[in-house]
């Protein structure tokens, strides 16, 4: 059959809608893939303002505490400039909020153990009363205990290399010093739920001989530690330690009603002035938040990282009442 000049107008019709629909799709497809790379980009690059911010308040943090070394005072309190709270601080187009903690207001788990491997009766006893305080289970120590020691001999309710080969998947345990705050979730029994509520008032601290700093000291740490002492006094301690701290054991026994001649092993555990921080910064350049913590030692005006949390959350202050 002869093709008519009208069917061959409109298959010509159909062949140029099919190629204009072809490429409006084509064209469709490139602007979206466009407006994706596009938007890739920008965050990419938001999101590197933001670490980069946020490593810039880690480094104000770090300055401010040099800063404070360097001042005529000898002790460490929270009424000092590295202590007050900020208000989002803005930078170009973000902003960065930055927290330092005295890590030395919170009992130190390595202090635990003693350097030759035997228990630190008097620490072991400040837990106890200070997980009991916060209406935790006080056999976690055993565990705890294990962890930190060189031998397999389990506490009475602790665990050591066979318990940890057990678990899926198996793991050896440590059996020597914490390392970091984390580590505390590989010892059996320490959920991540624990390992909250513990972050407010335990640490761990590359020293075992480090002391609890009262000037900064939660009220319950403070408790477990003088158990004697009216809990009401030391609430009002708290209070008006921001604006008077102590700089000394001298003037915390008479602050604390303690007798000048009572015998008190506390007073041996204690400090005003501390070694080791954490700085915690969290950086926004919308919509992307990225946030670095880090713990730092500070010896004379050198302040040194010693741990690193990539994304650690805001703590409350170790120190609030």
């Amino acid at each position: 059959m002869k093709t008519t000049p009208s069917h061959q107008c409109g298959a010509a019709l159909i062949t140029v809608l099919f190629a204009v629909t072809l490429l409006t799709v084509v064209v469709i497809e490139f602007a979206y893939s466009t407006q994706v790379d596009s938007a890739l980009a920008r965050n990419s690059l938001k999101t590197l303002q933001a670490s980069y911010l946020a490593q810039s308040g880690v480094n104000l943090a770090m300055r401010v505490l040099q800063e404070d070394a360097r001042s005529p005072s000898a002790i460490d309190a929270l009424g000092e400039d590295w202590a007050r709270s900020l208000p989002p601080l803005p930078a170009g187009q973000g902003m960065v909020v930055v927290q330092v903690t005295d890590e030395q207001g919170k009992i130190n788990l390595n202090a635990l153990r003693n350097a030759n491997g035997t228990i630190h009766g008097p620490w072991r006893e400040v837990v106890e009363r200070a997980f009991l305080l916060r209406g935790l289970d006080v056999g976690l120590l055993d565990p705890l205990l294990d962890w930190l020691d060189s031998d397999d001999f389990p506490e009475p309710r602790g665990a050591e290399k066979t318990d940890y080969l057990r678990l899926f998947p198996p793991y050896t345990p440590r059996n020597n010093t914490l390392l970091t705050f984390g580590e505390l979730g590989r010892i059996v029994g320490f959920t991540p739920a624990l390992c909250a509520q513990l972050a407010s008032f335990v640490t761990v601290l590359p020293s075992r001989t480090t002391k609890v700093n009262v000037n900064t000291a939660p009220v319950d740490v403070l408790a477990a530690l003088f158990p004697t002492v009216d809990p009401q006094r030391l609430e009002r301690f708290a209070v008006e330690r921001i604006d008077t701290p102590v700089r000394g054991t001298t003037e915390l026994r008479a602050r604390l009603g303690i007798e000048p001649r009572a015998p008190l092993e506390a007073l041996q555990m204690v400090t005003v002035r501390s070694d080791f921080f954490s700085i915690h910064a969290v950086a926004t350049v919308a919509p992307v938040t990225r946030a670095l913590g880090v713990t730092v030692h500070r010896r004379a005006a050198i302040v040194t990282p010693i741990a690193w949390d990539p994304a650690p959350t805001m703590p409350r202050r170790a120190g609030a009442v």
